[in-house]
């Protein structure tokens, strides 16, 4: 039997929904073509992703450069499900619709595994990414001879600074080969969506008035069969009317 390499989460932590927000041609695209999209890491806003491998080293007193630093493809997942921080950072395009998705981390890489059964065990990994402050990572790099296995690299590709940590993020990392990736840096495997995939959210930013006819549309170009909702986080409150007492 494999062994999935599941990095900094706990076994009750395998089966809880993680969620991405991603355009909703992106999502279409996703259950059309069944295929999902892992981006080399350096496509990543933030340039210290990857800092490991980027950086290069020192080997026997000689300089030297990873020959496989963009081998590395990976995607950003989040275990918040409530934050309209997210919302105004991945889906902050007005002219644009969004959509969220939700998955487990267990679902997640048994996919990724499932599309690359050679040595899936070196190759496939999925972790939550710890946050620390810079000086921190530095001494980290600075604190001895370090492994270059493949597992190593992907720890390393789970730590970021401080900064970062209102995103809580959960990535899905694959070792592969930067040939097969398009000139844009993604890489695409094979994957069933509709394993993949238990929930979809539009974007809060929706007319509700026509939230009806948007879900159909949605609903026929993915042919998903599970929940499909809409973010309430723009909403105003929808209460009864409170009652007041005449007087002092």
């Amino acid at each position: 039997m494999i062994t999935l390499n599941f990095l900094n989460l706990t076994d009750n932590e395998l089966d809880r929904p993680i969620y991405r927000i991603m355009k909703q041609e992106h999502v279409i695209g996703l259950f059309a073509d069944k295929k999902n999209v892992l981006s080399q890491i350096h496509n990543w806003k933030d340039k210290f992703e990857n800092f490991q491998l980027s950086l290069g080293g020192v080997l026997d007193g000689e300089r030297f450069d990873f020959g496989f630093k963009n081998d590395f493809v990976g995607q950003c997942w989040t275990r918040e499900y409530l934050s309209e921080a997210m919302w105004g950072i991945y889906a902050n395009d007005p002219k644009q619709r969004f959509l969220r998705i939700r998955s487990t981390p267990r679902k997640l890489l048994t996919g990724l595994a499932d599309a690359h059964p050679k040595m899936p065990q070196d190759t496939c990994f999925l972790g939550k990414v710890a946050y620390h402050k810079e000086k921190d990572l530095k001494a980290f790099l600075g604190g001895g001879p370090l492994s270059m296995s493949a597992i190593s690299f992907a720890r390393t590709l789970l730590l970021k600074r401080y900064a970062f940590k209102h995103e809580s993020e959960v990535r899905l990392l694959h070792f592969g080969n930067a040939k097969d990736c398009d000139k844009y840096g993604l890489y695409r495997y094979e994957v069933d969506p509709h394993a993949m995939v238990t929930q979809i959210m539009a974007d809060p930013n929706r007319d509700r008035a026509n939230w009806l006819a948007d879900k159909a549309a949605i609903t026929a170009a993915t042919g998903f069969t599970g929940e499909i909702k809409r973010s309430k986080a723009y909403d105003p409150p929808d209460w009864e009317l409170p009652v007041y007492k005449s007087g002092c």
